[in-house]
């Protein structure tokens, strides 16, 4: 009899090592060795421990375990032992407790495969500095970072809709968290006591913060939350509790401002300034002008429109903020942009040729002038000649810039391809090969030849002051 029971064991351990092979020869698992998995960690799903090193692979869900000794994830006696992770493509789930108290733990790699992270799935990984969430992702689950404290960042892909209670409660070490717009609810004390993030960002999409889900992030100066006036709810119960409401300052969608002053757990801030959000199209472009001093955001260049060269508008950069009632071009990647106003009150930008208004404007141009709005002709971004409506007007909406040259713009007799004058052309490129700042002083007697004042003058005898040389500002003394 026990002749026949070893050779039964052995019979099926030949056919589980066949099945196994077989799948790996037809394109699954191929990068291990499944003959060899230490053990099951799904119906199709498998595993190894190597040296530290985690690998889970095979296909579709992990099991979901539980935080007792009943139903641990296979691996949990070695648990202090694993350094890394890597969860090949094929699975699709990381289940509950996968990888919980793991506390030495450095690394993961998640493939596109993973739709959901579970609860408790990285449970007081204490070690865990980094971890880059693949765009599959449509959920996070209830404590899935739980303690995760040596987490300094982490990018929240636009595919998850939901993060679950205490998703990342206690992440001492998160600075930072700007969460998508997909979002649309943040779970019961979602980011509790995530005492170092010092900004957050909260979408125009989120319908429901629950209670408690930034209480005890005491290191808060500013929240810059997109949900319009319209759209305004009141989050649960103690929201924002233990945040100096003084010290932080809520950022809110321009116009808003007495909804949230208005309303249950936002009106407790002191400050509450209203921003503008800017959005960028494919074409790379856009126009702004505002009646206050704002920061340019991560990712966007502005530049004003220091002159004119035949067909080119020379652009200078602007820098960190753009000064109040300044006209610019906004230079960006497709998307939406939101600008903070500024602490600073910067100088204004002399000789700038970009106008704007702040609410919606009908010009008409003066008989000499032509007007230029921003428009993309033949591929090429620039400022094109605006279509004047029966009356000679044109519509500019609000916050946005436009352009007027005509003779006033060149001295008499100056009617050369360096500038506009009586030769106007039908547009103009961006060169942003310009200046940003005065870059060299030169005195009367050292002069270059050619002179340009800050409004795209050519001066033939320039007194004392600023002017354009060579595509430098220069000062003569």
């Amino acid at each position: 009899m026990k002749k026949f029971y070893s050779f039964l064991l052995a019979t099926v351990a030949l056919l589980c090592s066949t099945a196994a092979n077989a799948y790996a020869t037809t394109g699954g698992w191929s990068s291990v060795n499944t003959a060899a998995y230490d053990g099951k960690c799904g119906d199709n799903a498998y595993w190894t421990l190597d040296e530290g090193a985690l690998t889970i692979f095979g296909e579709g869900a992990m099991y979901n375990y539980a935080g007792n000794d009943a139903n641990r994830a296979p691996w949990y006696a070695d648990r202090e032992n694993i350094t890394s992770v890597t969860i090949e493509e094929g699975v699709t789930s990381i289940g509950n407790f996968a990888f919980d108290d793991c506390y030495n733990l450095t690394s993961i790699e998640i493939p596109s495969s993973v739709t959901s992270i579970s609860d408790y799935a990285f449970y007081y990984c204490t070690s865990l500095t980094n971890i880059e969430i693949p765009s599959s992702v449509t959920s996070i689950g209830k404590s899935a970072f739980y303690n995760c404290i040596s987490l300094t960042s982490i990018e929240i892909p636009s595919s998850v809709t939901s993060i679950g209670e205490s998703a990342f409660e206690a992440c001492y070490g998160l600075t930072s968290i700007e969460i998508p717009s997909s979002v649309t609810s943040i779970g019961n004390s979602a980011f509790y006591n995530c005492s170092g993030l010092t900004s957050i960002e909260i979408p125009e999409g989120v319908t429901s913060i629950r209670p408690n889900a930034f209480s005890g992030c005491y290191g808060l100066t500013s929240i810059v939350s997109h949900i319009a006036a319209e759209n305004l709810f009141a989050p649960g119960d103690n929201a924002f509790n233990g945040i100096d409401n003084d010290a932080c300052t809520l950022y809110v969608p321009a116009g808003a401002k007495s909804t949230y002053a208005a309303t249950e757990q936002w009106k407790d801030f002191t400050n509450i300034v209203e921003t503008y959000d800017l959005t960028v199209t494919a074409a790379g472009y856009a126009t702004l002008y505002l009646g206050t001093a704002v920061e340019i955001p991560a990712g966007v260049e502005a530049y004003t429109a220091a002159r004119i060269e035949g067909d080119l508008l020379k652009m200078q950069a602007v820098e960190d903020v753009i000064p109040a009632n300044t006209a610019v071009i906004i230079k960006a990647e497709e998307g939406n942009y939101t600008f903070i106003p500024s602490n600073e009150t910067p100088d204004a930008i002399e000789g700038n040729l970009l106008r704007g208004t702040l609410i919606d404007t009908y010009i008409k141009p003066a008989s000499a002038q032509t007007a230029y709005v921003l428009s993309k002709v033949d591929g090429i971004v620039g400022m094109y000649r605006a279509k004047l409506k029966a009356d000679g007007t044109f519509k500019n909406n609000a916050n946005r810039v436009y352009m007027l040259l005509g003779e006033i713009n060149v001295g008499e007799g100056d009617l050369d391809t360096s500038n506009p004058g009586g030769q106007l052309s039908n547009g103009y490129r961006f060169d942003f090969s310009g200046t940003t700042a005065i870059e060299s002083v030169e005195t009367e007697s050292a002069a270059p030849a050619v002179y340009y004042d800050l409004s795209g003058r050519r001066v033939e005898n320039p007194a004392k002051g600023i002017y354009i040389v060579n595509g430098k500002k220069v000062l003569v003394k």
